[in-house]
């Protein structure tokens, strides 16, 4: 580990097992005002990994969520070139470090996707968007509001089975959610029922690495696009007579032009 509190894991040798004991520590080193401690793994996903911590907030909550990049080696979620529009980025040696993929440009390449996802959670967080609170991050990690009860994570979305009702008052509780994203200037950019927690009747968005600008994507209106048929193709499997592409072009027009 570094002195910065980050993982330097741009060279070999690291098992998943090792990986996991120095995340750990890193959380309790960079998280150690929140936390007592790391408990367990929530989630091993394509470009992160979740931990379940424990501590105690003036609030009195109890459980947090920390989400914890890996180095890009460790990565299932590859190629983010659709996500960033290097060209804006104004350190041009920094740009062509990203692009050729030095060791350099991976380190910052992390820390841009990082430092995306904290900045997204903020901004629609504040908005009233059903995110989880953002609550502190690091070089490598972000903490957050954890999504569940007694420690159990809530489900996805996508592991629950809805009954009509249900599935409409959750699709347009979602719908309501992707417009104010887009009126902040937001799209999520990897939408999807596994991407939803489903709590107490309450759908809440996570996973916010992929979201871009509205003027930083390269392709944007894709993404957006994207999105909603993922979701679409959910809802349609609980039964729900959809017109995705409508309610596509009635939420940008509305909310992103």
């Amino acid at each position: 580990m570094a002195d910065d509190g980050t993982i330097d894991l741009m060279g070999g040798g690291f098992t998943r097992g090792m990986l996991a004991e120095l995340e750990r520590k890193m959380l309790m080193q960079v998280f150690s005002r929140h936390i007592d401690a790391v408990e367990a793994r929530i989630n091993d996903g394509k470009e992160a990994t979740v931990y379940l911590c424990r501590g105690a907030r003036s609030d009195g909550a109890e459980w947090y969520a920390a989400k914890v990049y890996r180095a890009r080696r460790f990565r299932g979620f590859a190629n983010n070139a659709e996500y960033t529009d290097v060209g804006r980025i104004r350190d041009r040696r920094m740009a062509k470090a990203i692009r050729k993929g030095t060791r350099t440009g991976r380190r910052t390449s992390q820390r841009l996707w990082v430092d995306r996802e904290w900045a997204a959670m903020q901004a629609l967080f504040e908005a009233g968007v059903s995110v989880p609170e953002p609550l502190d991050h690091g070089p490598d990690a972000v903490l957050m509001e954890f999504i569940g009860t007694d420690g159990e994570p809530a489900p996805m979305l996508a592991h629950v089975r809805l009954d009509a009702g249900e599935a409409r008052a959750i699709y347009e509780a979602l719908k309501q959610d992707v417009a104010a994203m887009l009126e902040c200037g937001f799209v999520h950019g990897d939408l999807s029922a596994y991407n939803v927690l489903y709590q107490a009747g309450r759908p809440r968005m996570i996973d916010l690495p992929q979201a871009v600008s509205l003027d930083d994507a390269l392709d944007v209106w894709t993404l957006f696009h994207r999105d909603m048929e993922n979701l679409g193709g959910f809802f349609r499997r609980q039964g729900l007579e959809l017109d995705i592409m409508a309610d596509a072009v009635t939420l940008w027009s509305r909310h992103a032009l």
